[in-house]
């Protein structure tokens, strides 16, 4: 990072209740039930305990407003998950007649089956299959927001490399959450940017899993622009943390004129190249040790399978 940063005063971003902020943006919603319905059947979650919770709906809110209100061309989406980020913004390209793609980057393909909680439209019941992305999908999204949906399967490092889209002007960064991979997508992000773009990171937080966010806007967004901190989680109205006061969680929104002259500023031409040269020898290692790790659940699967079968 630039010498000149440890010299600026770092501000805390401003801090908006995620209603409020979707209303100062002016856009007709859908009934706000339907995001409930999407994220149920997208977005819902398990706690160890067995029970179920709507995790952050609000995000699904959210992107469908901006979306609406900035009309974006292109859009990069880091970390598909199950896709509940990615419909909204197609849903809301569909219903505003915006001509834009939305290029959504994950490692696991779209006809990957996991473990997916999950309570079908129509049904009261909650429960964890077996499905993917694919499966999901076909049931619970119109064939029009489909068109706005690229699926890219790989690591953002690699899929970056070779990316040759249109320039961006909005971008999701909801992939890995350390400051080594949020620094990586926001660098991307701005590169392939031209003129304007906007930026919305998830799970800025001072718990471990928000720290890399929290370090990135710190120190490569505050000091440049005005970062709005947005409480989403379950803030909504009748939402069980509406009346949580918490001004150090949630997500992140920045919007900038002069992406190429940002980008100077946080670092000079080598240091950038430096940063993701090292990110993709570590993202190679990552993929590695992944692979050689689903391998070996393979072989220890197979001989547990022979050692029942011979008893």
């Amino acid at each position: 990072m630039s010498s000149v940063v440890s010299n600026i005063k770092h501000k805390h971003p401003e801090v908006r209740q995620v209603r409020e902020f979707v209303q100062s943006l002016n856009v007709e919603l859908p009934p706000i039930e339907e995001f409930w319905t999407l994220g149920d059947a997208t977005a819902l979650r398990v706690r160890h305990d067995g029970t179920f919770f709507r995790s952050n709906y609000e995000r699904g809110i959210l992107l469908y407003a901006l979306v609406a209100k900035h009309r974006p061309n292109t859009v990069l989406e880091f970390g598909t998950g199950r896709g509940y980020g990615s419909l909204c913004m197609a849903w809301a390209m569909s219903d505003f007649g915006i001509k834009g793609i939305i290029h959504t980057i994950d490692m696991v393909s779209p006809s990957k089956r996991f473990k997916w909680p999950i309570i079908w439209p129509g049904s009261d019941e909650a429960n964890v299959r077996y499905l993917s992305r694919h499966d999901v999908w076909q049931e619970v999204a119109k064939s029009s927001w489909m068109e706005h949906i690229d699926n890219i399967v790989g690591f953002s490092g690699a899929v970056m490399q070779s990316y040759s889209g249109n320039p961006v002007d909005f971008a999701f960064i909801d992939a890995g959450h350390g400051y080594r991979s949020v620094r990586h997508d926001f660098i991307m992000s701005l590169y392939h940017a031209t003129g304007s773009i906007g930026i919305l990171f998830d799970d800025y937080s001072t718990e471990d899993w928000g720290l890399g966010t929290q370090k990135l806007v710190k120190e490569d967004i505050s000091p440049y622009c005005s970062p709005i901190l947005i409480q989403t989680d379950r803030r909504w109205s009748g939402g069980e943390k509406e009346h949580l006061p918490d001004d150090y969680s949630g997500m992140v929104w920045v919007k900038s004129d002069s992406p190429k002259q940002w980008l100077a500023k946080t670092n000079n031409a080598f240091s950038l190249l430096l940063i993701l040269y090292r990110y993709r020898v570590w993202e190679t290692y990552y993929r590695l040790r992944l692979n050689w790790g689903a391998k070996l659940r393979a072989v220890f699967v197979n001989n547990k399978m022979d050692t029942e079968k011979k008893s």
